[in-house]
């Protein structure tokens, strides 16, 4: 059984999820104080994804998205 917000994917894909999460709260966010915090979010998850697509760690795995609920 899965909690809520978790999936069964890849790495590469978890992080980039995780890097749309964050490119959605720098838009949505209503502070000019946040939104620089949440682009440097995503362009970590984003960088990654790539490290990840290079040395071909497509490990499934099991990894709670960013900004879900784990409880």
């Amino acid at each position: 059984s899965s909690r809520f917000g978790e999936r069964h994917m890849s790495s590469k894909n978890v992080y980039r999820s995780n890097a749309e999460n964050c490119l959605r709260m720098a838009q949505t966010t209503g502070s000019d104080h946040d939104k620089p915090f949440w682009l440097n979010l995503a362009q970590s998850w984003l960088q990654l994804a790539e490290h990840s697509a290079r040395s071909g760690a497509e490990v499934e795995t099991s990894e709670t998205r960013a900004g879900a609920d784990s409880h």
